[in-house]
């Protein structure tokens, strides 16, 4: 099967791709990232930090240092950078910075099926009849109730005692499409966003290839409708509700998980 899988380009994207390429043996890959970054992150202190963790640390400095080395004859670690996962998996890979990038990349490669995880970008109705099986989108926290963005952070600053990876076809709305499966993750006390977020979009890699497998073989995935009347979109959060989540005792990241997570990029010696 011709696949499209959608990720952004930060460290989450690449390791969820990390753990899902593996499982994909035998079919047509080909990987779009996204580069769409929201202005209102600069603005807020403890989210411009996690851009810099997520994305400029990982991706721009420390990725390209990988790359050089590796090619200079290290052995890879044991999570690949996106540029040594598509030289292993020999996919096509290209970055997308708006919609109509993205149209003409989903026009050119017309996949059979596109797999969304921490895209972005809002594909279009136009898009979606471009795809044969339609488009997955893997959302990290329950829906309908947790819509839109940052739903992690509000799934711990309202108490939850699990994160909830939700697994939806894409329709004309926002996060809105039928339910295709949901997986919850116990959440850790202590443990701070960053680096449980990383653990939330695998939880959907045993459904996926489950639904491929169904797909390839001609049947179609069993779908729930979301409950319309508990629909709840969140848009992106005030510096107040970032505030509030940190005087509350929230907390975005500690320097010795995230160092474990990085160093699982690390070349061997």
């Amino acid at each position: 099967m011709q696949l499209t899988l959608c990720v952004k380009r930060d460290l989450h994207g690449c390791i969820f791709l990390n753990k899902l390429l593996p499982q994909l043996a035998g079919h047509e890959i080909s990987v779009l990232l996204s580069e769409k970054y929201r202005p209102a992150e600069g603005g807020i202190a403890a989210l411009a930090e996690m851009a810099f963790l997520e994305r400029n640390l990982p991706i721009d400095t420390l990725f390209p240092l990988i790359d050089a080395a590796i090619a200079a004859g290290q052995k890879a670690g044991e999570w690949l950078t996106f540029d040594a996962l598509q030289k292993k998996y020999g996919f096509s890979l290209s970055t997308v910075t708006d919609r109509p990038q993205l149209a003409a990349a989903l026009e050119k490669l017309h996949p059979e099926l596109v797999i969304s995880a921490r895209f972005s970008h809002i594909f279009t109705p136009a898009m979606l009849a471009l795809v044969k099986h339609g488009i997955i989108n893997i959302h990290p926290a329950a829906l309908p109730s947790f819509a839109g963005l940052f739903g992690p952070m509000r799934t711990l600053a309202e108490g939850h005692d699990c994160f909830t990876c939700a697994v939806h076809l894409v329709d004309q709305g926002i996060d809105s499409g039928p339910l295709l499966h949901v997986a919850r993750l116990p959440i850790k006390p202590g443990e701070r966003l960053l680096h449980q977020i990383a653990e939330i979009y695998p939880l959907a890699i045993p459904y996926l290839r489950q639904a491929i497998t169904h797909l390839a073989q001609g049947q179609t995935l069993v779908q729930v409708a979301q409950e319309r009347s508990m629909r709840c979109y969140r848009s992106f959060p005030s510096a107040a509700e970032i505030a509030t989540f940190i005087a509350d005792g929230g907390r975005f990241w500690d320097a010795q998980p995230y160092q474990q997570l990085l160093l699982r990029f690390q070349p061997e010696q």
